[in-house]
């Protein structure tokens, strides 16, 4: 099932897996007519009749009539249908996941028919053999090929590179430190679907796997320089003032994101690179010793047939009701916050040569907040949308100046005027304090 944006001349397609996609058409269908613009939008999926009802169900709950919304049909197994979708469009917001599983088939359509992508996924494996498999094609067709356009990657990604903007200064490292809260009681049923924890143990399940692929992902494409000081990445946790929390590493697509981001910067826009720490926040130390507990366990059961059966079976017991089968319900996900705290560190002076090393240690620290209301599905379907009309209106300011590419969210948008739309949208970027230090 799917949502779409598009241009009067093609439609911008939303492919999307049974939930995410369809908590994105009441974006799609305000976004795409605001501030002047009047871009077309349809949708697509292998079911013609699922795709009306969503509209119909959706349309019904904005108040809005789509039933002229273009309806295309298309199947992740069928090639052909997946090219004839990606002709009929200007850019692809792709919903369906796993990536790993059913990614490719819709890159590998757009990269040809010369149509933009965008997706939401958080597998930095699937993200790093795009690149690997398209980073000379999409650029020679002029198309970019933009993963992680969701809750997981941007608000860290683009949180950093905003970092980099407003930093007087050098900005040598980040740390960041993700707290999701729900407010307003327990929620009554999960909070993030079933495709999310699919995706979850499925990458554990390939842990060796992905990393002969990062391996040979590192071989082609250059990490940025590190220099020193080094961040070291704490894995036990401790506790953080500025987010009034402990910590649990963040072992997601966040820094492998961020780091493709601080690469292309590095090597491309003559920018110093930042080293990004990634950690997740929860209120009490038996929290997070429960957390990082809990995933070694799913680590070890993943590597098992059974144990990886039994994970996929059943969701709800694994995440004490956090994710399951069942649809998340509306008013738990609406009322779930994001707070992503930041800390930066560099020196006052700023450096003009890339490459020089500082021989102090840093002298000033910087905090910054991203923070959003209904995390998962609400400011990642705005994220999705934004990212696409920023990409389809303001090309020129993309990375590679508008030629294309496989790019990271935080490279590709770093020009443009994303972080200010989302600021007027309910996800804010701001800075709170900085500090010189002795």
């Amino acid at each position: 099932m799917s949502s779409s944006l598009v241009n009067p001349e093609a439609p911008n397609i939303t492919i999307s897996k049974r939930f995410t996609g369809k908590q994105c058409i009441p974006y799609i269908a305000k976004h795409s007519k605001e501030n002047g613009r009047n871009l077309s939008w349809g949708v697509a999926g292998r079911s013609e009749e699922k795709l009306k009802s969503v509209l119909k169900e959706m349309g019904d709950k904005i108040d809005s009539n789509l039933d002229s919304i273009q309806v295309i049909v298309a199947d992740v197994k069928d090639p052909a249908s997946m090219l004839r979708m990606a002709k009929q469009a200007k850019l692809i917001i792709n919903c369906v996941g796993p990536y790993r599983f059913f990614g490719e088939p819709v890159v590998d359509a757009c990269v040809e028919a010369g149509t933009h992508h965008i997706d939401v996924t958080a597998e930095s494996d699937y993200m790093e053999a795009m690149q690997l498999k398209h980073y000379q094609s999409a650029k020679e067709k002029g198309v970019y090929v933009i993963s992680g356009c969701g809750l997981e990657c941007i608000p860290v990604d683009l949180g950093t590179v905003f970092l980099q903007q407003k930093f007087e200064g050098t900005l040598h490292s980040v740390n960041t430190y993700t707290e999701l809260s729900k407010v307003n009681g327990l929620p009554k049923g999960p909070l993030f679907n079933y495709g999310t924890w699919n995706s979850f143990i499925n990458y554990l399940s390939n842990w060796k796997q992905i990393q002969r692929e990062k391996k040979r992902f590192n071989e082609t494409f250059k990490k940025p320089p590190v220099f020193p000081p080094k961040l070291a990445f704490n894995l036990l946790p401790h506790y953080v003032k500025i987010a009034k929390g402990w910590t649990v590493p963040y072992l997601t697509a966040d820094r492998s994101v961020a780091r493709r981001s601080q690469s292309y910067l590095y090597e491309n826009e003559n920018i110093r690179p930042v080293q990004v720490g990634t950690y997740l926040i929860l209120p009490w130390l038996i929290e997070a010793l429960v957390v990082i507990f809990a995933v070694l366990v799913f680590a070890v059961l993943s590597r098992f047939k059974l144990g990886k059966k039994l994970l996929l079976e059943y969701p709800k017991l694994f995440t004490f009701g956090l994710s399951s089968k069942k649809t998340p319900l509306t008013g738990d996900i609406e009322n779930c916050r994001l707070i992503l705290h930041f800390y930066g560190l560099g020196w006052k002076e700023k450096i003009a040569n890339k490459d020089e090393q500082i021989n102090k240690p840093p002298n000033k620290a910087v905090t910054a907040l991203v923070k959003g209301s209904n995390p998962g599905y609400g400011a990642t379907c705005l994220f999705l949308v934004l990212t696409a009309i920023t990409l389809l209106t303001e090309t020129d300011k993309m990375a590679n100046k508008g030629k294309g590419g496989v790019l990271p969210p935080g490279a590709a948008f770093a020009k443009t005027t994303l972080v200010d739309q989302l600021n007027r949208n309910g996800v804010t970027f701001e800075i709170l304090s900085e500090e010189e230090l002795k």
